[in-house]
């Protein structure tokens, strides 16, 4: 069959996404990633405009703390990523949905396993929350980066920290890159306990949803992957 390089012409109802061409799928990809901020953005805004922004910053941090350690888990499984190492956490990073490429531009570097950096060259979130203020700025780059980056780490290995070198706001006010964090794997980390959001999102139908083979009969859980 013909891979589809969009999906112009007629409907089709039996499309899939196995129907799509390469390039077609990293288009997708990148919408679908942006549109996980697209939701969060407006979520995040229903929950200001009823409850006030101690309510919204209170209730992004338990969204994030909920969903990270679970579709990490998923993600590690379908796309193989062995280790408890830095380069394992980078990994997850690079195919977080919380990432979107282009729109965070982010790079990273891997000192060695136990020690890396990564920095946000462009930060689309950041130019979301700038307009309205150094609060804004410090609830998203402070208050909720430090309630949840260390939950997506030790989702990887309880001993991973995360710390920023440098974050919003920005001093001068047109700092690149926009933030700069180190990413630790040290014995004398506290783990964190597994939040109870977390433990109630691993239940979901969401977290235990098993995907079909695809239509070629190729597993979607590459064969010999183990749980992450």
């Amino acid at each position: 069959m013909t891979e589809r390089n969009d999906y112009s012409g007629e409907f089709d109802p039996d499309f899939d996404y196995e129907d799509l061409s390469k390039e077609a799928l990293v288009r997708l990809v990148r919408e679908y990633a942006l549109i996980v901020h697209i939701l969060d953005r407006s979520m995040c805004a229903a929950i200001a405009i009823r409850h006030g922004s101690e309510s919204m910053e209170a209730l992004a941090i338990e969204e994030w703390r909920g969903a990270s350690p679970v579709y990490g888990d998923r993600l590690r499984q379908v796309m193989a990523v062995e280790g408890d190492g830095v380069a394992a956490i980078f990994k997850l990073l690079q195919l977080d949905p919380g990432f979107p490429h282009h729109y965070l531009d982010v790079h990273y570097e891997l000192v060695d396993d136990h020690h890396g950096f990564f920095w946000l060259q462009y930060c689309g979130a950041l130019m979301d929350a700038e307009p309205f203020g150094e609060k804004m700025v410090t609830s998203m780059c402070h208050h909720i980066e430090d309630g949840t980056f260390d939950v997506t780490a030790q989702a990887v290995n309880p001993k991973a920290h995360i710390r920023h070198v440098h974050r919003p706001p920005r001093v001068p006010s047109d700092r690149v890159p926009h933030c700069r964090w180190e990413v630790v794997i040290d014995d004398d980390t506290e783990t964190l306990p597994e939040a109870d959001i977390t433990k109630i999102t691993r239940m979901t139908t969401a977290a235990t949803f098993a995907f079909p083979p695809m239509k070629d009969g190729t597993p979607h859980i590459p064969a010999g992957a183990g749980p992450a």
